[in-house]
């Protein structure tokens, strides 16, 4: 069972008839206690005249593993800057047993994708790890906090949770205690990879795993109080229509306006794991939805279709539209060599992953995101971005077939644009300046 059909399920199954709510589902590495010798008290400032190393977190078992990709070109950008950087997967069971083994050359900061890891504790004293071990941890949170509440939760001096996304960090601060409030990160264009390929085939790619929201609505009807089911579907009808209508919609703000309309106090509690379920189970319906409405927008266009969760929607598509099983990111770069390119929808105002690597790639690209905040001038390319309102899609793909080469060339200067907006340098020491000032205040408060 994939990780977001496994959140669907048991989200719904902690809900089911039921008017509270226990922990949240324990999906990944999170309260897990490890067998970590008990370390000496040494803090990173007692080893600044040894080499340390930058140590990141690597989490292969993602489906369609999108982290062992970024973790190596991560690596490889902080070794051009100057690192000595280690990887260590999460999956080997003594992993927190290799960090111990690292500790006495020094470690600069760890950092991980997620969360992933965030919550592992010592065993025998039930302490974090960070705040036992006294290392800096670095979490960059691609996703909403209302997934996996648990790898968001850490209140350590040690750690910093960094945002892809404003509308996460907001939601983080709100509702999980901190020493140091979650900030907003840039991702620079991290992926680097060499063409393998020469550029054809005149079709779209779409690559995107959906639960089809008619099914989940069928497992809601199903699996939830009335009461909970009615609320469920007045906010999953209002995003719907909002969608349709606006530039860009806050969901989160939207949801919670949502249930503020409605009397049911086991959902309304901020802190507790219904409120967030009620978040993330919506927040995957629209991301769903939002993925069937750029389909059907594709209706009339050459479109191969990458990802699980399409059964239904491909018995009814024409023959221009071929559907294909979801790939691994290792394996999936050729997806950016048509001369149509991709289409991509961002969970949030800012690029998806996919968006950079078409950009690495050289390819085309639409996407969904709004970069108004970031690029004053983001009106310049204002053909390679669209909302849902209707038709808009499907006029600006037919601008793609018309002239493929200028909508590649437009998309090469946003590129080498965002190239210089968001450097690996400034993200580098902005990551060296918060885990400098962890690792201080970690340590000034250790007795």
């Amino acid at each position: 069972m994939s990780i977001l059909k496994q959140i669907l399920v048991e989200d719904l199954a902690s809900l089911l008839r039921r008017s509270r709510i226990g922990a949240a589902p324990n999906l990944r590495v999170a309260t897990k206690k490890a067998a970590v010798p008990i370390v000496g008290q040494v803090t990173n400032s007692d080893l600044q005249h040894l080499g340390m190393k930058v140590v990141i977190l690597n989490w292969k078992s993602g489906e369609n593993d999108p982290f062992t990709i970024a973790s190596a070109t991560m690596a490889q950008h902080f070794r051009a800057y100057g690192k000595n950087v280690e990887i260590i997967e999460i999956t080997d069971p003594d992993w927190p047993l290799r960090l111990v083994e690292l500790r006495p050359g020094g470690i600069e900061f760890v950092l991980t994708w997620q969360g992933l890891g965030s919550a592992v504790q010592v065993a025998e004293i039930g302490e974090s790890l960070w705040d036992h071990m006294r290392v800096p941890l670095i979490c960059i949170h691609g996703d909403h906090p209302c997934h996996m509440p648990l790898n968001h939760q850490l209140e350590s001096r040690y750690c910093v949770h960094l945002y892809t996304n404003a509308d996460f960090a907001r939601y983080s601060n709100r509702h999980f205690r901190r020493y140091v409030a979650a900030s907003v990160i840039d991702l620079p264009q991290l992926v680097r990879e060499t063409r393998r390929n020469p550029r054809a085939g005149d079709y779209f790619v779409f690559a995107k795993n959906i639960n089809d929201p008619i099914e989940t609505e069928r497992l809601w009807q199903q699996r939830l109080d009335k009461p909970v089911f009615d609320m469920y579907m007045a906010a999953a009808e209002t995003l719907k229509s909002l969608v349709a209508a606006k530039d860009y919609v806050e969901i989160h703000e939207v949801l919670d306006e949502s249930l503020a309309a409605h009397d049911l106090p086991e959902v309304t509690t901020g802190l507790d794991a219904s409120y967030h379920q009620y978040h993330s189970q919506l927040d995957h319906y629209i991301r769903s939805y939002k993925s069937v409405a750029v389909v059907a927008a594709l209706r009339d266009f050459p479109v191969r279709v990458y990802g699980r969760g399409w059964d239904r929607i491909a018995q009814s598509a024409p023959r221009t539209q071929i559907f294909e099983p979801a790939r691994d990111m290792r394996d999936s770069q050729d997806l950016y060599y048509t001369r149509f390119g991709i289409v991509d929808v961002s969970p949030s105002k800012g690029l998806h992953d996919r968006t950079r690597r078409a950009m690495v790639n050289g390819s085309g690209f639409l996407s969904s995101a709004k970069l108004e905040d970031q690029f004053a001038d983001i009106e310049l390319f204002d053909r390679l971005f669209f909302t849902f309102r209707p038709a808009e899609l499907a006029e600006k793909c037919a601008a793609v077939i018309r002239d493929p080469d200028a909508h590649r060339h437009t998309a090469f200067q946003f590129g080498c644009k965002y190239h210089e907006r968001f450097h690996f340098t400034a993200f580098a020491r902005r990551i060296e300046h918060l885990a400098r000032n962890a690792s201080l205040l970690g340590d000034r408060q250790t007795p």
